[in-house]
């Protein structure tokens, strides 16, 4: 006899009901399982979109900035959202700096062309190449990029492109601002705007 043939009627009553209540709870687990996976394929997508677009813009104009050797804005922002994508998954620190030129728009288009020229290469100077990256984010100011790095060691590196900038751009007067990830904000946008304000 199977083990069911020996239950009374309530204990079979009392079973189904068992076994109703587990199968609503696996129905909902799996619900909840399918609704992850289409979140996760949706990101997953975004993912690939983006690095599309990134390696579409490879070895184009749009890339660099003609006139300093650097990337473009539009290149470096996707450069920063694609990085702080991988810091928050895979738990990196990382820095932005924006360097400002200030009263640059009263000089001679010459002086202004030679001092833009020198920042792009006090930048590359100052970074650690290939694993930091440096953009035109306007026509008197750059980003840069810094990957895998604390708090501490951003620091550093802000001071020294500050004191490059003295010594090679003794003239030209400057802001410069840090932010860093996850110290400052672990919003993107957030800490762009702390360097752009």
């Amino acid at each position: 006899m199977g083990e069911y043939e020996k239950m009374t009627k309530e204990e079979l009553i009392v079973r189904i009901r068992e076994l109703e209540d587990e199968l609503l709870l696996l129905k909902t687990r799996q619900n909840e399982l399918e609704s992850l996976l289409t979140e996760y394929s949706e990101i997953v997508k975004k993912q690939f979109e983006a690095f599309d677009d990134f390696i579409k813009d490879l070895g184009t104009k749009r890339m660099i900035d003609p006139l300093t050797r650097v990337y473009s804005k539009e290149h470096i922002l996707k450069l920063i959202s694609y990085y702080h994508q991988k810091a928050f998954e895979e738990n990196f620190e990382y820095a932005i700096i924006l360097i400002k030129l200030r009263g640059i728009n009263e000089k001679e288009d010459f002086e202004k062309e030679q001092i833009i020229i020198t920042l792009g290469k006090v930048l590359r100077e100052s970074v650690r190449v290939p694993l930091d990256s440096i953009g035109r984010y306007s026509y008197d100011s750059f980003l840069v990029l810094l990957t895998e790095i604390s708090k501490e060691n951003a620091n550093v590196v802000k001071d020294r492109i500050e004191s490059l900038m003295n010594i090679k751009l003794p003239e030209v007067e400057f802001d410069i601002k840090m932010a860093t990830y996850p110290y400052d904000s672990t919003n993107l946008e957030e800490l762009l705007n702390i360097v752009k304000e």
